[in-house]
């Protein structure tokens, strides 16, 4: 905690490299009788900026893949059926970038470029909230309610070490499990909250999401991993969801101010082109299972 309070009071900034997956159990079907799972694998990398409160900006590029075959095979199909969900999240296996400044996100690339005016090429899609930067990752550990629930919930707390994605190895680091609920984790997160859009119901707010955190000698933050699956016991019997992501700190720094693009290549927009879906975050995943 307290290392966490000192990174927000001095605004710091880090490097962040980011990657997981959804499995949207609702597009995954049966196929002569063998089972196809309909999942995509993301990958962000950037950097993110924090304020006294919290994320305040980020800066990350985005891009999806479908590395099952079966998973490539249906959204292949879908997308030639017309389907605007599978159309869009093909058109995001090309890489996105989206700066977030001011509570405004921008993002630059081939969802929206069609929908821009000549001469323009970042689309402005509105307001988000924690800096733009929670949109895969569940678990926000720069919310410090939220941080001091998780701790207080931790069920394992050990020694560890991990190679992260540059290859470097990390030894003697301390390493935090847990789990918690969606109703906990959306009574004391914002950005929880904001992800689902609305209260869990009945049938949502035992599902669980797994997590760990691993921290240096002094409890800087270096790796946040979560799972989160829509599955409970005695549920409604509708498709489920599930995802993760793996969240990397990579090099924090003094404060270094993210800004936005030059407003003489902005352009408001209502969504992406051709009235595609924007299907690019978890909450959108869960909520396709609550449909």
């Amino acid at each position: 905690m307290g290392a966490v309070r000192r990174l927000l009071s001095a605004q710091s900034s880090v490097k962040v490299a980011e990657w997981g997956d959804v499995q949207l159990g609702s597009r995954s079907r049966l196929i002569n009788h063998t089972a196809n799972t309909f999942t995509y694998d993301y990958k962000r990398t950037g950097s993110i900026q924090l304020g006294r409160t919290g994320v305040v900006a980020s800066d990350l590029s985005r891009r999806l893949r479908f590395e099952r075959d079966d998973s490539a095979a249906l959204v292949k199909k879908d997308a030639a059926d017309a389907d605007p969900v599978a159309r869009s999240l093909l058109i995001q296996t090309r890489p996105h970038r989206s700066v977030s400044v001011n509570g405004r996100l921008y993002t630059t690339g081939p969802l929206y470029a069609p929908a821009l005016p000549k001469g323009k090429t970042w689309a402005l899609r509105g307001a988000i909230p924690n800096g733009g930067a929670f949109t895969d990752q569940v678990v926000n550990i720069f919310e410090p309610r939220t941080l001091k629930k998780l701790l207080s919930d931790t069920y394992s707390k050990k020694r560890s070490g991990f190679k992260d994605i540059t290859g470097r190895i990390h030894e003697n680091t301390m390493l935090y499990r847990g789990k918690i609920t969606f109703a906990d984790l959306y009574a004391v997160s914002p950005t929880f909250r904001s992800l689902l859009g609305q209260k869990p119901d009945a049938t949502l707010a035992p599902a669980l999401v797994w997590w760990w955190l691993w921290t240096d000698k002094n409890g800087t933050p270096m790796m946040v991993d979560s799972i989160w699956d829509t599955w409970v016991k005695g549920g409604t019997g509708r498709p489920y969801a599930r995802g993760s992501a793996r969240t990397e700190y990579l090099a924090w720094r003094p404060r270094v101010t993210i800004k936005p693009p030059k407003s003489s290549l902005v352009a408001k927009v209502a969504g992406p082109a051709s009235g595609l879906p924007e299907i690019d975050d978890v909450g959108e995943a869960i909520r396709d299972r609550r449909g």
